[in-house]
């Protein structure tokens, strides 16, 4: 009788974790793999892979649709997005594009209708139709456009571009540039703070994370971080700002409250694996998950314990990572 309760406690604990899915795109491989979070104990939490999905050639990065069914994976080597329905595990459909040369950075709209794709090597951002993949419009930005980034009331398209130092602002009613926002060199990540106070932006090249208040051109203030600012991941319940280093090999750690006169300063850093890339938060909120680009693995960062636990194995150099 015991050890039909613990065979039922250990399938309840795997079935409520198949909701959370983990979608990394493996750039040397041309795969995505999905994985499903598992939480054996209060404290221990792995992930278990669920399926290797093929992908195009050079799959960069990747975005999941507002309703979870749907992962998109920019493909760069043969300028395609890979559709994938994250509910059969399996590609749904292929979007291609001649002029979309590069794809990068993905977002999908708020109401799930709309894919936007960064072509990095078109200076361009292509709209697709969730519904069919026809292309609805193009948004002409600065050279090599990387990041994509909604504002909280979606109004706003932001745009990093790689090789100009400026962040478009787009309408997304009219699709026309309102403003450009000065920025370090090769920005790339952004996101906006917790309390909508700051746009939040990485300046790869630079070593810096600026912080902008939205409607303005400049930053107020620029903070130094380590290496390679790939990624930024703001965690509220730990007032805490995240921000790969991706010379270093650690997470570094940014003050975050915003009553402390030392707000943005670098508290400490967590080792990773070799060339962190990809960043994502879990959906229960209490870790972070890593993916390493030279080590071609997955780190697991405990936020109650502020250390990776371990890493698994993944696909070959691991790149973009999404978190249903």
């Amino acid at each position: 009788m015991r050890q039909l309760l613990l065979v039922f406690l250990s399938a309840a604990y795997l079935y409520a974790a198949q909701d959370s899915l983990v979608v990394v795109v493996n750039g040397g491989d041309a795969t995505a793999t999905i994985y499903a979070a598992v939480r054996m104990s209060t404290t221990d939490q792995t992930l278990k892979l669920l399926k290797v999905v093929p992908t195009g050639k050079g799959p960069q990065e990747t975005c999941i649709s507002p309703d979870g069914k749907r992962a998109y994976v920019s493909n760069r080597a043969d300028i395609s997005v890979t559709v994938i329905d994250l509910d059969k595990l399996a590609v749904a459909s292929t979007i291609t594009d001649p002029g979309m040369k590069n794809p990068d950075g993905c977002l999908v709209s708020a109401d799930g209708t709309k894919l936007y794709i960064a072509a990095a090597g078109a200076a361009t951002v292509f709209v697709f139709s969730t519904s069919d993949g026809h292309k609805l419009t193009e948004i002409k930005v600065g050279e090599e456009p990387r990041r994509l980034l909604f504002s909280p009331d979606g109004s706003r398209l932001y745009v990093s571009n790689g090789e100009e130092r400026y962040v478009n602002v787009i309408d997304t009613k009219t699709n026309a540039t309102v403003q450009k926002i000065r920025v370090g060199r090769d920005a790339r990540p952004m996101i906006f703070s917790p309390d909508g106070k700051y746009l939040i932006i990485g300046n790869v090249s630079d070593d810096t994370v600026q912080f902008v208040k939205p409607g303005e051109t400049e930053a107020e203030f620029v903070v130094g971080v380590p290496k390679s600012p790939q990624r930024l991941l703001a965690v509220p319940s730990k007032q805490a700002l995240f921000a790969i280093g991706r010379v270093d090999n650690v997470l570094s750690i940014l003050e975050f409250r915003p009553d402390n006169k030392e707000y943005g300063r670098t508290v400490t850093t967590i080792p990773v694996g070799r060339g962190p890339w990809g960043l994502g938060l879990s959906a229960a909120g209490d870790c972070i998950y890593v993916t390493n680009t030279t080590d071609s693995t997955i780190s697991i960062v405990d936020l109650r314990l502020m250390r990776t636990l371990f890493s698994i194995p993944t696909g070959k150099s691991p790149l973009g990572l999404a978190v249903r």
